[in-house]
């Protein structure tokens, strides 16, 4: 609507960027004859916002109404630079900077209908851009902005103190709730006025407005800045205009071999040349995808891991020997335990102990290789990797039995009369036993510490080969029998030094004893008669009698 009224205004155009821009569309209307003003002329009309009512500082007579009003005229708020703010902007940071487009008018005193009155009535128009109404009415912005709302009442109120020399109270001021536009048009007056301007009320930006030349050729011409005061008159200038257009010149500045004037850099044609020459002759350039820099690398590898694998083994050694220690010496202390106490954590079905987890070692991923067929030498030059080519004699061979075809054909065990393994394959061996086992970390143990079993068997005689017969496991026998507390069971286990891993599982209906290889017993599980508690179950070992007594609670007798 803005650039329309300029376009379509008889008269000069206004400067409609200032904050008093509806004023001076007023006085452009108010100065034009009727026979110049264009046809169809739209009036000036604000739309209502709201309206607050406050009294006069300098004199107690007299309520003064203000009419809150919005126009799309009214710019938007302008910052230091010049430049207008977006909504974003207002709505982060407010108005407390920035210079407010507005303007006041339609000054009027109201007639009051009912007779009698005892105080007067004024009513006053100021119009803002239709955002700044609409904050001022937002609840949620003014909470955030506590100031909002009394900046945009202070600025109205000094504006008119300004134009009509009346100074109102700002904290007197309140809002109206039962209207929102004082002494409008129309039955019920909702409807703004017609802006008019105050007599004698000029326009705050009417001397920044610049006037242009009356008449364009009174202008003088500028002066050049530089000018020559060498007494005698000026001189001749040193290059004359088109003087390479001259048969001197020969149509070239320079020759055909060019300016001479540059000296060719040290490193020219140097890959390197762009690192310093200290730091060039001081280093060394290596590509990791350079062939010697791999034979390097991957014979740094196996010896790497040669030596890792010969730390595991003495460590997983070492581990082994005292683990043996302790079987062939048996803990003594831990036999005939008191009732009550608590069988040894070997013995416990579950274990909670999570810092097992601790020592797990991290698995390192293996470094990303960079795939390509060319590297840069030490002198900074870009080398192609040069695939082994295969022999002459090696690639003939290799057609020939292309062209033979596959080595094995489909069907060929049809045919064959004899087996293919007559006494069985041998790839999967059976496992050694655990006496093997034990035999050969001996001798790797000795051969370790430097011992050699040859020599110690030939010095001493051959003695005869002893035939070592396994061990038979048999059942243990045992007795249930009813007790005062409910059930008691007594494994007799004869031979038993201890009750390390010996594991003891009772369920409600079920007991079950699991022995270990050494002991010579198979596992035995007995069937209960009656339900009996776990929880509350004892056993007790004794060495001297050979038997493990295990008392089972029934489930109806404990408390």
């Amino acid at each position: 609507p803005r650039s329309r009224f300029c376009e379509r205004a008889p008269l000069a155009s206004p400067r409609l960027t200032s904050p008093r821009c509806l004023s001076s569309w007023v006085r452009v209307r108010a100065m034009a004859p009727v026979s110049e003003m264009p046809a169809g002329m739209p009036v000036l009309r604000p739309s209502i916002g709201f309206c607050i009512q406050t009294v006069s500082a300098t004199s107690s007579s007299g309520r003064w109404y203000v009419n809150m009003c919005r126009h799309k005229m009214c710019e938007m708020p302008i910052a230091y630079s010049g430049k207008t703010v977006s909504r974003d902007w207002i709505l982060a940071n407010g108005i407390g900077n920035l210079q407010v487009p507005f303007d006041i008018g339609s000054f009027r005193k109201v007639k009051e209908r009912a007779e009698g009155a005892r105080q007067t009535t004024y009513c006053i128009d100021v119009i803002f851009n239709p955002l700044i109404v609409q904050l001022f009415m937002d609840d949620e912005f003014c909470n955030k902005m506590a100031q909002y709302r009394p900046f945009v009442i202070g600025l109205a109120l000094k504006r008119i103190e300004e134009s009509i020399g009346v100074r109102l109270a700002q904290d007197q001021a309140k809002l109206v709730k039962t209207l929102r536009y004082k002494d409008g048009e129309g039955d019920d007056g909702s409807i703004p006025r017609e802006f008019e301007d105050v007599p004698g009320n000029a326009d705050c930006f009417d001397e920044q407005v610049p006037k242009k030349p009356s008449n364009v050729n009174d202008v003088t011409e500028a002066e050049p800045l530089i000018q020559d005061m060498t007494p005698g008159g000026a001189r001749k200038p040193a290059l004359k205009k088109g003087f390479l257009n001259s048969s001197k010149a020969g149509g070239s500045l320079y020759g055909e071999d060019g300016s001479k004037e540059g000296v060719l850099p040290e490193n020219a044609g140097d890959p390197l040349g762009y690192i310093p020459k200290k730091l060039r002759n001081s280093c060394k350039i290596v590509d990791c995808n350079a062939p010697e820099y791999q034979a390097n690398a991957k014979q740094r590898q196996a010896v790497d891991e040669t030596n890792k694998q010969n730390k595991e083994f003495k460590d997983q050694l070492g581990g082994d020997m005292e683990k043996w220690m302790k079987m062939s010496q048996p803990e003594i202390w831990n036999e005939d335990l008191p009732d009550g106490t608590d069988a040894p954590s070997a013995a416990r079905k579950y274990d909670n102990d999570y810092s097992r987890f601790d020592k797990l070692e991290d698995v390192e991923e293996a470094p990303v290789v960079e795939e390509r067929d060319w590297y840069y030498d030490s002198s900074g030059n870009r080398r192609s990797i040069e695939k082994p080519k295969a022999a002459a004699g090696s690639a003939v061979t290799g057609a020939s039995e292309a062209s033979k075809g596959p080595a094995v054909k489909r069907g060929f065990l049809d045919g064959v009369k004899k087996p293919l393994y007559p006494n069985g394959s041998e790839q999967g061996a059976a496992p050694l036993s655990e006496d093997e086992v034990l035999k050969g970390m001996l001798k790797q143990a000795q051969e370790m510490a430097g011992e050699h079993p040859s020599s110690s068997s030939a010095a001493a005689p051959r003695a005869a080969p002893s035939v070592v017969k396994a061990k038979e496991s048999r059942t243990p026998e045992f007795e249930l029998k009813d007790s005062l507390e409910g059930l008691q069971l007594v494994v007799t286990v004869p031979g038993l030094e201890s009750m390390q891993d010996v594991a003891l599982d009772v369920t409600e209906l079920s007991a079950s004893l699991a022995f270990p290889a050494a002991s010579g017993f198979r596992p035995l599980q007995v069937d209960l008669p009656s339900s009996v508690l776990p929880t509350k179950v004892k056993a007790k070992f004794s060495k001297k009698k050979g038997s493990i007594t295990i008392t089972l609670p029934a489930a109806g007798k404990s408390s």
